[in-house]
């Protein structure tokens, strides 16, 4: 009986092993992207119904997406810090799709604001965005969406005007809208 290379069928294993979870978090990274379009589509008018018919699946599968949607965000109280929040949910969705056109608008939009006078919180919020900037999508997404009071003022001197086009921003705010707590 011949003997069997234990070492290759090892590294074989754990090679497998990563392409495994690499494939995994595509696929949450999916289901996530998957369920934030379903929350745009009710958020711009479309009824759960009519979102169920267009994507051909049931009501209750459109309503488990938006509640999920729903369920990943922080409760934020004010206006003024809803709709960042939500274009910064826009934004995660756009690293996905083009993290390189956006990380540019990112850094020239860091280039612009460091040309102006700014205070000493104001420099510490620019250097932490070219920090994040040189991170994965992921890191960037997290940092963006954090529900914490320093991630809450970063939102508010976002360097990536220009990277969402007028549809984003107008589903960014109606997001915001409706998601308002009551």
């Amino acid at each position: 009986m011949k003997e069997v290379d234990v070492a290759r069928l090892t590294q074989q294993a754990k090679d497998l092993g990563e392409l495994s979870e690499q494939l995994r978090q595509k696929q949450l990274t999916a289901a996530r992207r998957r369920q934030e379009a379903i929350l745009s589509l009710h958020a711009v008018g479309l009824s759960i119904r009519q979102i169920a018919t267009q994507l051909g699946c049931s009501a209750a599968v459109v309503q488990a997406s938006v509640r999920a949607a729903k369920a990943r965000r922080p409760t934020i109280h004010r206006r003024e810090e809803r709709i960042p929040y939500e274009l910064h949910v826009q934004l995660g969705l756009k690293l996905h799709e083009d993290d390189a056109a956006v990380r540019r608008i990112g850094r020239e939009g860091i280039a612009r604001m460091r040309r102006t006078p700014r205070s000493a919180i104001a420099l510490e919020w620019i250097s932490r965005w070219e920090q994040l900037l040189a991170a994965p999508v992921h890191v960037i997404e997290s940092a963006m969406l954090e529900d914490t009071p320093f991630a809450t003022e970063l939102r508010q001197m976002s360097p990536f005007a220009g990277a969402l086009s007028d549809d984003e921003r107008v589903i960014a705010i109606r997001k915001a809208s409706g998601l308002a707590p009551r």
